[in-house]
């Protein structure tokens, strides 16, 4: 099989499945089965994969077409930057979340400390310990499935992370300049892709608004935030209002507003 019939054949079996981007996918998959660039595959139609490639990509393609997320399938992710160890333990990495990043790492004072609450993957943890070096930073999960994954992209990159097993503040001792936090937020009722379902649950659901996780954090966190110090958050923009009422309720005011983040700061 070659590689332009493979991708014309797979993309077929794809988008009669449903899934959406099905030309990426298949060239995506093609460039990981032959440890490849994407750029390879479509420069390339004519080359031969092997018997081994191709019986791979088979097996690949069908466990998208059960709408398997690609990430799953690869276990590979980018996010800021950073290449890192995905799989359904974990939320994926979204790029919506990178502003959060952006905003610690500018806004963190310096040789402070920071905690990433709920780190899964560890995503934003060693993004900001990878570029602000100068930081204490820390990372919690609350399960063992998703601490694995962490630790391991965490020794990966060679970040300095402290990471420990905590619910939320629960296993936390100490206080923190900055803390940064990706909870559930998916309303229990959404209506969800067959691609979102497949992650896992603790990582996406909040209860009826979606921010019953927040309002518990949200009671924990004067205890672990610094005087004048910042909070950097993820919810839906139509959230934004509700999350920053629960906020004011611990003297937090809005300092920044993205399109899904949003940085809190106690007020003086």
């Amino acid at each position: 099989m070659t590689v332009g019939s493979a991708v014309k054949n797979y993309v077929a079996q794809l988008e009669a499945a449903g899934v959406p981007g099905a030309k990426l996918d298949v060239e995506l998959l093609i460039a990981f089965v032959a440890g490849k660039e994407r750029s390879w595959v479509m420069a390339h139609p004519e080359v031969e994969l092997s018997e081994a490639e191709s019986a791979e990509l088979k097996r690949l393609v069908g466990l998208r077409a059960e709408r398997h997320p690609l990430v799953h399938i690869t276990n590979q992710r980018e996010f800021y930057g950073l290449d890192l160890f995905v799989n359904a333990d974990v939320l994926t990495p979204r790029v919506e979340t990178e502003q959060m990043v952006e905003w610690a790492v500018k806004d963190a004072p310096q040789g402070s400390r920071l905690i990433d609450i709920g780190t899964g993957s560890g995503a934003i943890a060693i993004a900001i310990a990878k570029h602000r070096p100068d930081l204490e930073v820390w990372a919690t999960d609350v399960t063992d499935e998703a601490l694995a994954v962490a630790k391991r992209n965490i020794e990966a990159h060679d970040a300095k992370i402290q990471l420990i097993k905590s619910d939320l503040f629960d296993g936390v001792d100490g206080i923190f300049d900055t803390v940064v936090t990706n909870l559930p937020y998916l309303q229990d009722n959404a209506q969800l892709m067959p691609e979102v379902q497949k992650e896992p649950a603790v990582a996406l659901h909040g209860g009826l608004d979606g921010l019953d996780l927040y309002r518990r954090f949200l009671k924990q966190l004067p205890e672990h935030l610094k005087g004048n110090g910042r909070l950097f958050t993820e919810c839906d923009p139509w959230q934004h209002a509700s999350l920053t009422e629960e906020a004011d309720k611990i003297d937090l005011s809005p300092a920044r507003e993205g399109y899904f983040i949003l940085g809190f700061q106690l007020k003086p």
